[in-house]
């Protein structure tokens, strides 16, 4: 059974119940009150005989005690015409003492069981139709001297039950049809983006196309957040699809080349023996590939969660003087180094791996800079936060790439990056650095001007925030803690 017809159903039983509820409802109500209506009229009438035969007709005789009835009832006067009346005496024999002249000959109790000490009322199945009758004993004196029996027909009642039965069946039988008819529409309509989503995810499926989107112009209601959450779930899926797809394919490339370059100097070797300039080109390949192996297996260890950080505090003024000193080495005196501003600051984290984020800045800056640029190391306080940039004065990055610097393998000038070794996952490792240690890694460039990457860390805080700090924001990886590390020492600018 399909979930549109299973919620036709819910809303057709529903539906039904409520009505079906509605009328019982309606019918006892109905039924109540026109009984209710019978049994007073019939009381007023017995009230009224009652009282006429107490106060007016019983009388005792002063001799015997007997009781006995000074004059016969009008009855004709005092009961309505649709009302069948009766007196009987306390020693009732074949005949009532009186009766209403619509009874004609009949002579029997209107209930043979209703003449007890109490009022009785009943149902009684006549020859014709139903009597609802009501019998009262009379007392006189404290003695019961006789009953009144007085019925009325319930054909007015039954016919109008009757009729309302037949109505309200009609009305649930039509309320039943309408209720699935409409019903199945309603759930059609309703469960129409989901058949959509269906259709979309199985063209995704059998044509691998991630491209496809749901069309919607709906309300962003249940269904509306449906489809975007899950047209933002396709996106992503694609993103990262694409991601892969390049991934492999600069992996491939990226191993391709060395190993064709130590397969070529392997050949040579092998042809003409010893030759240092083919063990060279064999070494540095070599290095290139060990390089590029570890750093995939420590993005894939961080992808994991599984890369141990060293939560330590760090004098990050040292550590920039560290970075300042082997910058100008790597620099060979073609490009100036140079730090602008630097302020003694304290944050927790691991030094090895915020001087291997400024390294590869660094790295990444000198690879864009043209002989005599500059390259400006500063560091300054913003509120809890500390910010060191990386300026450099090289050709800059278009707008089209700078969204995608930080991707792996992307590399913005590719032949350049490449003859020089690098392999496009420097700035990678370093947002992912930054990210670890609760912090940011941004861009800012201009074509033909430069680019300027700014790093943000949290401030360490003093040491009872600091714990309550690192015990919320502390991510999901294994910590090795130390108490102080070598860069705590005082340093010299060199």
């Amino acid at each position: 059974m399909t979930i549109r017809q299973r919620l036709t159903l819910w809303y057709s039983s529903l539906l039904i119940s409520l009505i079906t509820i509605f009328a019982i409802v309606a019918f006892g109500i109905l039924d109540r009150t026109m009984r209710s209506q019978v049994d007073n009229n019939l009381l007023r009438v017995i009230d009224r005989v009652e009282d006429w035969t107490v106060h007016e007709a019983l009388r005792t005789d002063s001799t015997t005690g007997e009781v006995f009835y000074t004059m016969s009832p009008n009855l004709e006067t005092i009961a309505p015409a649709d009302v069948y009346l009766q007196i009987w005496s306390v020693d009732e024999s074949k005949y009532p003492f009186s009766q209403s002249p619509n009874l004609a000959s009949h002579h029997a109790p209107l209930d043979p069981n209703g003449m007890q000490s109490h009022e009785v009322r009943a149902i009684v199945n006549g020859n014709d139709s139903r009597l609802r009758v009501i019998s009262r004993p009379i007392v006189f004196e404290g003695k019961i001297v006789g009953y009144i029996q007085a019925a009325s027909t319930m054909e007015t009642v039954d016919s109008a039950t009757t009729w309302l039965i037949k109505i309200l069946a009609l009305e649930i039988l039509v309320a039943l049809i309408l209720s699935l008819v409409i019903g199945n529409w309603l759930a059609r309509r309703a469960l129409h983006p989901i058949s959509n989503v269906t259709r979309t995810a199985t063209q995704i499926s059998t044509e691998n196309d991630l491209s496809k989107r749901i069309p919607y112009d709906g309300p962003q209601d249940e269904m509306g957040e449906l489809i975007t959450t899950f047209n933002h779930m396709v996106e992503r899926l694609e993103t990262l699809f694409n991601t892969e797809r390049r991934f492999v394919a600069d992996v491939s490339h990226e191993l391709r080349t060395p190993i064709t370059a130590i397969q070529g100097n392997v050949e040579l070797l092998q042809r003409f023996g010893h030759d240092p300039a083919s063990l060279k080109a064999i070494h540095s390949e070599t290095q290139r590939m060990s390089r590029l192996v570890g750093d995939l297996l420590m993005l894939a260890q961080a992808d994991v969660g599984h890369m141990p950080l060293i939560q330590t505090h760090v004098l990050l003024d040292s550590l920039l003087l560290e970075v300042y000193s082997q910058a100008k080495v790597l620099s060979k005196g073609h490009v100036r180094v140079m730090v602008s501003e630097l302020d003694q600051i304290r944050v927790l984290g691991d030094p090895d791996r915020l001087k291997q984020l400024l390294m590869n800045l660094i790295t990444n800056a000198l690879a864009h800079t043209p002989e005599n640029g500059e390259i400006r190391l500063t560091m300054q306080k913003a509120e809890k936060w500390v910010e060191i940039s990386v300026t450099d004065t090289g050709v800059g990055i278009s707008p089209e790439d700078l969204p995608h610097i930080f991707d792996r393998f992307y590399r913005v000038d590719k032949a350049r990056s490449r003859h020089e070794g690098g392999v496009g996952l420097g700035l990678s490792i370093a947002k992912w650095i930054a990210e670890a240690h609760h912090g940011t890694l941004s861009a800012a460039s201009t074509v033909g001007e430069g680019t300027t990457f700014t790093l943000r860390l949290p401030l360490l805080l003093d040491p009872e925030k600091m714990r309550e700090h690192h015990a919320e924001t502390v991510p999901n990886f294994p910590v090795i803690r130390l108490s102080r590390h070598k860069s705590d020492k005082s340093d010299s600018a060199p």
